[in-house]
């Protein structure tokens, strides 16, 4: 069996299927549809399971995967609702997970205190690789990435027409630099950590 899972996605001849399940008649189907996908959120929110809608789409769009693949169901709405209770055995499990490992968390102010020294690094580390840069490249990789949404694509455009350079050049010539500025900041961040 291939270790990647195939992606399914909802298809309109699997839910005709499934609605053909639930009635012969497509108003009276859709009713049903309706009705069960109520319940099935009532069932998740009485159990206070976050998102009930979700789990509830989650648990029709299985069965709807079985009816595609050409399972008959003798009671399927039934079997729709065998489906809910594995997946909120499935929410449970996963609620425990996080519980567990927020109990292993570090504390709030130990982990401020060492995201706050990280950045810091970091900050130093970029200051000094953007100065052993030449000026000319130093000015482009700052006035490059300068602004932000229109003011930036504006700013870029500027940029291009003051040094004469084609939008597609001036692009590559800042990645390039970007590129060499990562290099030297992961160079310079594994220097302060050793």
């Amino acid at each position: 069996m291939n270790a990647v899972a195939e992606k399914w996605g909802l298809t309109r001849e699997g839910f005709d299927k499934f609605l053909a399940c639930l009635d012969p008649d497509r108003d009276k189907a859709g009713q049903r549809y309706q009705l069960i996908r109520e319940k099935l959120v009532n069932y998740f929110d009485w159990r206070d399971c976050p998102f009930p809608e979700d789990h509830a789409d989650d648990a029709l769009n299985r069965v709807v995967r079985k009816v595609a693949a050409g399972e008959e169901f003798q009671d399927i709405a039934t079997y729709v609702f065998g489906v809910a209770r594995m997946i909120l055995l499935e929410v449970s499990r996963n609620r425990e997970k996080e519980r567990v490992a927020l109990l292993r968390q570090p504390t709030v102010d130990s982990f401020v205190d060492n995201q706050a020294d990280e950045l810091q690094a970091r900050v130093d580390c970029l200051r000094k690789c953007l100065a052993s840069l030449p000026d000319k490249d130093r000015t482009l990789i700052l006035q490059y990435y300068e602004g932000e949404g229109s003011s930036k694509i504006r700013s870029r455009k500027a940029l291009a027409e003051r040094l004469n350079t084609p939008p597609n050049a001036l692009r590559i010539k800042a990645c390039r630099l970007r590129d060499k500025l990562g290099e030297c900041l992961t160079r310079c961040l594994l220097g302060k950590r050793s």
